[in-house]
């Protein structure tokens, strides 16, 4: 785990919204398939702003172009929030509620994490939503790489999907506490 450089959430917003925008204009235009290939090649070179775009894609489906897929959706969520994206993390922020209240609500971690500069009141909840972020995609293994090559079939939330999810934050829970400690 390390600090990563965060992009504001007006910047990330303000791509997200015009990112969006030239992927809705596409399925008009019938360019889809070169425009959504185009915006994945950049997510997958770690531009947060692209990963919250393709998420918001596999989260909502395209008729006739892209199935809706839980798990994509969350994987690349996770990894926009792991990259910096203050937009996603916001999105995440009840997702990740059951991790962030018990290091939020510790005085011990809050006050060690400041005094070593970890952390300060302002940006406490983006980063430690950024950790948890990062140590997510550390239990799941998440590849940007690998997230590319999916089956083009529905996938639609179930709480079973969203089960490894849950267990990769409880596992990640730890590592943040000890890095926030350290």
């Amino acid at each position: 785990m390390d600090y990563k450089d965060f992009t504001p959430r007006k910047e990330a917003y303000d791509g997200f919204v015009k990112l969006r925008k030239t992927v809705l204009e596409s399925i008009d235009r019938g360019n889809f398939g070169d425009v959504f290939s185009d915006l994945c090649a950049n997510a997958m070179t770690g531009d947060c702003v692209a990963q919250d775009v393709v998420a918001y894609f596999f989260n909502k489906g395209v008729p006739n172009f892209l199935p809706e897929n839980y798990d994509l959706y969350m994987s690349w969520q996770i990894l926009a929030g792991a990259n910096g994206n203050e937009f996603a993390l916001e999105k995440l922020e009840f997702f990740l509620n059951p991790a962030l209240d018990p290091i939020v609500d510790d005085e011990e971690i809050l006050t060690t994490a400041m005094e070593s500069r970890i952390i300060d009141k302002d940006n406490a909840l983006m980063v430690i939503s950024n950790l948890i972020c990062e140590g997510i995609v550390d239990e799941l293994k998440i590849d940007p790489k690998k997230l590319i090559k999916f089956a083009n079939k529905a996938e639609p939330y179930s709480p079973i999907r969203n089960r490894a999810y849950l267990d990769a934050i409880q596992k990640s829970i730890p590592k943040v506490v000890n890095f926030l400690m350290s």
